[in-house]
């Protein structure tokens, strides 16, 4: 058996084992973090309460298990990876790039919504006001770390009340146990019921005065969850 403790030992584990630290992070890293929020100039407390409140919801990764050599095999001989791309593949998950993609599409969608404030002052509405239309369903809100935030898809400069014409439908119909996102980039996508000069988003139906039911039935549809 060789002697790990030996200056030549070589460490009994795979080339595809986790050669970084596992746990908390160093003060350093946490620092460097609240630096890079101060200096975006917004809400910093909000900004980091956000983030924290999306890190704690996600899964955390499973027990880094060694490769199962079956799996590796056929990976390797299909020709989807070459055993160095298999080892880096392998290793970039257990860092956490797949947590760190979700958490960037998050943020994404978080940059395309309004605070409370903000949605009053564009719709010339008291903030009392805006809230009573999310309760009476005329507005559509994400509670976000404990704040009410508005995706800007609802709003429209030259509709009427600057408001999604058939607002008020497209959130009665939509499924209250579907994510914001998935109800955000739905009305962003070009659908192809909603042909016009090439398939439009519901959005952009809707603010050409497109039938809102074309748009509620998209929105019903069971497969979008």
């Amino acid at each position: 058996m060789t002697d790990p403790a030996a200056p030549n030992a070589q460490p009994a584990v795979s080339n595809t084992d986790k050669d970084f630290p596992v746990g908390a992070a160093s003060d350093d890293a946490v620092r460097r973090l609240a630096q890079a929020i101060e200096r975006l100039g917004n809400d910093a407390d909000y900004f980091m309460d956000a983030l924290t409140e999306k890190l704690l919801s996600m899964e955390p990764l499973l027990k880094y298990e060694p490769d199962d050599d079956s799996d590796r095999a056929f990976l390797i001989a299909s020709g989807t990876f070459t055993p160095a791309e298999y080892n880096a593949t392998r290793r970039s998950l257990a860092r956490g790039s797949l947590q760190l993609r979700v958490v960037e599409s998050w943020f994404s969608s978080l940059a395309g919504t309004l605070s409370l404030k903000t949605i009053a002052r564009f719709l010339h509405w008291s903030e009392d006001e805006v809230t009573a239309a999310v309760a009476e369903g005329r507005l559509y809100a994400v509670e976000i770390s404990g704040q009410l935030r508005f995706p800007e898809w609802q709003l429209s400069l030259s509709s009427p009340g600057k408001l999604l014409p058939g607002l008020a439908e497209v959130i009665a119909a939509d499924n209250p146990k579907r994510s914001w996102i998935v109800l955000a980039g739905l009305m962003g996508t070009p659908q192809e019921d909603l042909y016009g000069e090439g398939h439009k988003t519901p959005v952009a139906w809707l603010r050409d005065g497109g039938d809102v039911k074309r748009v509620t039935d998209v929105v019903m549809s069971p497969w979008l969850t």
